[in-house]
């Protein structure tokens, strides 16, 4: 009779409907308690780039999207040839993410030739070769790892995301275009589709199975979190030097941010999860393997 009160009352956490409307909320919450400064929606429109150097930072930016959107390109099609082989549901969702993020690369590379009158192929190359180099096959290495890894890749960013939405200063305004257009739905229906799945998975578990499951990916979004800290500390900082977004109190933004994230997909209270590596105390010993390098000339 205990452990069947206890599930139904970890049914009931997890009884939301997931979408950009629930996003949003929390964000607000966390931004009013750790960046009060931000306003809940942009107050000036965005300028496109004025100077050589600030369409140099808007070069670097897009070099720094495409690679992301290919590494995840990369990894889900290994996923769904390997983990997800028999997931078949699941490999419809995967499916959809590894097209669009390939047309989010591709628009990238698109606009680095455009911008900068050569090709950026090799730069993105580049940058992605280092993605494996710092994260090796662990998003691979079981499915708790590629839910994590997809968590961070696609739930945690957003809060920087939302913060470029609203306070960014400088753009290239056809990214912006397409990105308002195309990529933002195409990410939120990634975010929908993958937290169904995971859901759907926890629900149909026992109690011990779930509380095991849960710990797992627990685990494995630790060790994300540690492996990319300098990875996410210089994706706020090329975001800054690219299009002037307020990145006050950004840390503690983002560490709230994927504590809330993470307690709503796991049914728990934020006092229940387990103690979280902030942004700011990762082992910084990867703090540029990430980051695309700046032209030289």
């Amino acid at each position: 009779m205990v452990q069947s009160a206890r599930l139904d009352s970890a049914d009931s956490a997890l009884d939301f409907i997931y979408s950009a409307e629930l996003e949003k909320e929390i964000f607000d919450r966390v931004s009013a308690h750790y960046a009060p400064h931000l306003p809940p929606a942009r107050l000036n429109p965005p300028r496109d780039a004025q100077t050589p150097e600030e369409r140099q930072g808007l070069i670097d930016y897009a070099i720094w999207n495409g690679s992301h959107d290919l590494f995840i390109v990369q990894v889900v099609a290994r996923g769904i040839s390997t983990l997800f082989k028999d997931d078949t549901e699941f490999q419809f969702a995967l499916a959809r993410q590894l097209g669009d993020d390939g047309l989010h690369a591709l628009a990238s590379r698109e606009r680095i030739t455009a911008l900068s009158g050569s090709d950026g192929t090799e730069r993105i190359a580049a940058a992605v070769r280092h993605h494996w180099q710092v994260l090796g096959d662990f998003p691979l290495s079981s499915w708790q790892a590629f839910l994590a890894w997809e968590l961070h890749f696609e739930h945690h960013i957003l809060a920087r995301l939302f913060v470029n939405r609203r306070s960014s200063q400088i753009v290239d305004l056809p990214t912006r275009d397409f990105a308002e257009n195309r990529i933002m739905p195409d990410e939120e229906y990634h975010r929908i589709k993958i937290t169904e799945w995971w859901l759907r998975k926890l629900k149909s578990a026992s109690f011990a199975q779930r509380e095991h499951w849960v710990g797992e990916v627990l685990e494995a979004d630790e060790k994300l979190q540690r492996l990319l800290g300098g990875y996410l500390r210089d994706s706020w900082a090329l975001n800054a030097r690219a299009s002037g977004i307020d990145t006050r109190n950004y840390i503690p933004l983002y560490d709230g941010w994927r504590r809330e994230i993470l307690a709503l997909l796991t049914g728990r209270s934020i006092a229940e999860l387990p103690s979280l590596t902030s942004l700011a105390g990762v082992d910084r010993e990867h703090e540029a393997a990430l980051s695309p390098q700046p032209e030289t000339v």
